[in-house]
């Protein structure tokens, strides 16, 4: 199977995954979808003192400028996403943040054998995930994570239902994330990628 029929399965489990989250969470459904996954998303920015977009924006600058002083031990973990704001936007872009959530949307960077970052971006609905695994090493002052993805995998549970080998991109193509700040206890990470987009993740 292509990798064009993988994206296809990606996007029905999403269309059609959402109305039936709805109709099993009975009446919870009742209730605004984007209204209860943001509620969320503020309690974990709460909990963790996350900082507002502004002082985010500003710690950019100071990551260009200066650096960000993250290092790559602590960058190992599990990260699971909770904000997302689209290139030049000032509020966080809710549906893309919802659905990120909805899906628990997450990247977890381990150390492989050659001791540089194995990378996985992977989403969940119930017993069927899917995962992006690929590899990425840091680079620079701020600094960037230059990553790419190596294959694609659908799975229910523990069974692998597809796999898919990706190309990978020569280096001046590859996707990154620049860095811009971690919290003081290592709770929460923010980082622009190549696109302009801005995330947040907190660690899981």
């Amino acid at each position: 199977m292509n990798f064009t029929k993988f994206l296809i399965i990606d996007l029905f489990l999403i269309l059609f995954g959402l109305p039936l989250l709805l109709i099993i969470e009975g009446n919870r459904a009742k209730a605004s979808l984007l209204s209860i996954f943001d509620d969320n998303g503020k309690k974990d920015q709460a909990s963790t003192n996350i900082p507002p977009h502004q002082k985010l924006l500003e710690l950019e600058k100071i990551s260009r400028k200066d650096g960000s002083g993250i290092e790559s031990e602590s960058l190992i973990g599990l990260w699971k996403f909770v904000s997302v704001w689209k290139k030049g936007e000032e509020n966080e872009d809710p549906i893309a943040s919802s659905l990120l959530r909805i899906f628990s949307a997450s990247l977890e960077i381990t150390k492989d054998q050659s001791n540089q970052f194995a990378i996985s971006n992977y989403i969940n609905f119930g017993l069927l995930s899917i995962r992006f695994s690929g590899a990425g090493n840091l680079k620079g002052k701020q600094p960037l994570l230059p990553f790419f993805f190596e294959y694609i995998e659908l799975k229910a549970a523990s069974s692998i239902l597809l796999s898919q080998s990706l190309k990978i991109p020569e280096e001046s193509k590859m996707p990154f994330f620049g860095l811009i700040a971690m919290g003081k206890d290592g709770k929460w990470l923010s980082a622009r990628g190549r696109g302009g987009g801005l995330a947040l993740w907190v660690k899981g």
